[in-house]
């Protein structure tokens, strides 16, 4: 007589996951129990896969390897975050309102150095930036250490935005290069808060998303430095920043996560297959901890979180400054259409594809400011005889927007139309870097820079 093999089944029962073969005699419920799952409770429902069964099933009508749950409705999972508000709400978050009138203070000390410079003299401006620059450090130290009673984007943003008024005050407004002086130093000295961040914070998200702030300022550095030294005006140093906005984000997920290949796939089982391409077979990464996994996973996109709300913050402020209101020049005015057009489909396109409900928005609000300073500028340039053509443009997308928003609406969805917008956000983030430096007259500055 042949014995039927045994099954195998993943079982989560509470905290625990087992593995187990259960022979295929018997009913679920005694199998079960004998492996140490205990189904006396009658308010317990099992689960196979997501179909609930009785604990009566004979083993045999099971198929190998599904996933076996048992739930206890009378169980409440409490969430992480739910509670972290409650604790605020109850308020253990009072200093709450002191970092919001820090984040206050600091943008009001940017405005006032953009429309009044020179409105302090020398002595009072280094005691403003130096008291800005104490709070940025007290700030920074207080967000590592503390986790639950301030919300997330406060304790990144405060002292960011304080190390970067600090930055732009200090700075002189009289001296050559003032504007382009000014990001550079705010950008290092905002690369030099997030490296201390890193070293401060314990090891987890929060040292992952000081080291994106200081990665990102640590970029936006080292190109408003290169333009300083070449002598470039501050409006190819927006331009150049612009466009490497959509490049950065999409290299963003790849840079971040970075596991190593044995991981992904049995290499040595496969490229034993005669129908296999022949390459190296990477070392084994040896036992994979559930814990460290999903701890680097948290890290990782705790920091695309971050690296993604920095970058599009730092387009939407240099948007303004790489579009002119009047450029001059036929390749310069093609560049400036070029990296509106660029900038927006790569972000709106890349929206799409955002699992994080916020942070779609906020990619998005980076494309309005976009298309704001696109239409502000071809208000600016268009004639008596090309305003009705405009008007007709933009009414055609308007209709074609409401057109396609009902279906949409609908959930109507197509794989031809998600592959044309993959196309089309590939190609507009390749041509951005090449439209922003026609943008920023490069050709005539690198000829101005190779004559002499």
């Amino acid at each position: 007589m042949t014995t039927a093999p045994p099954r195998r089944f993943a079982v989560l029962d509470g905290d625990r996951r087992l593995d187990v073969a259960l022979p295929a005699t018997g009913t679920l419920g005694d199998a079960l129990g004998a492996a140490g799952v205990v189904l006396d409770d009658p308010g317990l429902t099992l689960l196979v896969g997501d179909r609930p069964t009785a604990p009566t099933t004979p083993v045999t009508d099971l198929e190998d390897g599904v996933l076996l749950t048992v739930v206890d409705p009378a169980v409440r999972v409490q969430d992480a975050r739910r509670a972290a508000r409650a604790r605020r709400v109850a308020g253990r978050g009072a200093d709450t309102p002191a970092w919001w009138a820090l984040l206050a203070a600091a943008a009001v000390t940017l405005a006032l150095d953009v429309v009044a410079p020179g409105l302090l003299d020398e002595r009072a401006t280094l005691l403003v930036a130096a008291l800005l620059g104490v709070a940025a450090l007290g700030t920074a130290v207080l967000a590592t250490r503390r986790s639950d009673d301030l919300p997330a984007p406060l304790r990144v943003a405060t002292p960011v935005a304080l190390t970067v008024a600090g930055a732009v005050t200090l700075v002189p407004d009289g001296w050559y290069g003032a504007s382009v002086l000014d990001v550079l130093t705010a950008a290092a000295t905002v690369g030099v808060l997030g490296v201390a961040g890193v070293a401060l914070a314990d090891a987890g998200p929060w040292r992952a998303a000081f080291g994106a702030v200081a990665a990102v300022a640590a970029g936006v550095g080292a190109l408003w430095g290169l333009v300083l030294l070449l002598g470039w005006p501050v409006q190819a140093a927006a331009a150049l920043t612009a466009g490497a906005v959509p490049v950065a984000l999409r290299a963003v997920p790849a840079a971040l996560l970075q596991i190593d290949e044995g991981y992904f796939m049995d290499y040595g089982r496969y490229l034993r297959n005669r129908w296999s391409v022949r390459g190296t077979v990477p070392a084994d990464p040896g036992a994979i901890d559930g814990d460290d996994i999903r701890a680097h996973v948290v890290a990782a996109s705790a920091a695309r979180v971050t690296a993604t709300i920095t970058l599009a913050l730092v387009g939407a402020a240099a948007l303004p400054v790489a579009v002119p209101v009047h450029p001059s020049g036929g390749l310069v005015v093609g560049g400036t259409v070029a990296l509106v057009v660029c900038y927006l489909l790569g972000l709106l396109l890349l929206a799409r594809t955002e699992s994080v409900p916020a942070l779609r928005w906020v990619v998005r609000a980076s494309t309005v400011v976009a298309a704001v300073v696109g239409l502000r500028t071809l208000g600016a340039t268009v004639g008596p005889g090309t305003e009705t053509l405009v008007a007709g443009l933009l009414a055609l997308v308007g209709v074609a927007a409401a057109v396609v928003a009902v279906p949409l609406g609908r959930g109507a969805r197509s794989l031809a139309l998600s592959r044309t917008g993959d196309v089309l956000q590939g190609m507009a983030t390749v041509l951005a870097m090449p439209a922003a430096l026609l943008a920023a007259g490069g050709l005539e500055l690198v000829r101005t820079a190779v004559s002499g």
